[in-house]
């Protein structure tokens, strides 16, 4: 995203910003729809919720192998989750 944003003149911007800016979202939503032409319409994604930072190990999200940790990020990420199915 950082390289993308740099090419289209908003390098300045933090990542919250970033992750809130129309552009960005945009970005991301006909990313979405490009990909999403390839599926059956009940396996689409409808919408999508941007974060300000990357998941790794050191922020609890993975294992060290690389495994994603559901419940962690269930817990943690709990408040934009119920937004995209609300």
């Amino acid at each position: 995203v950082k390289d993308w944003a740099r090419k289209n003149g908003l390098a300045d911007l933090s990542n919250d910003e970033l992750i809130r800016h129309p552009k960005v979202n945009g970005m991301f939503k006909e990313l979405v729809e490009s990909f999403n032409k390839f599926f059956n319409q009940v396996e689409q994604v409808k919408k999508f919720a941007l974060l300000a930072h990357e998941w790794g190990i050191d922020s609890g999200e993975l294992t060290p192998k690389l495994s994603l940790k559901r419940k962690v990020v269930m817990e943690k990420y709990k408040e934009q989750i119920e937004k995209m199915y609300s």
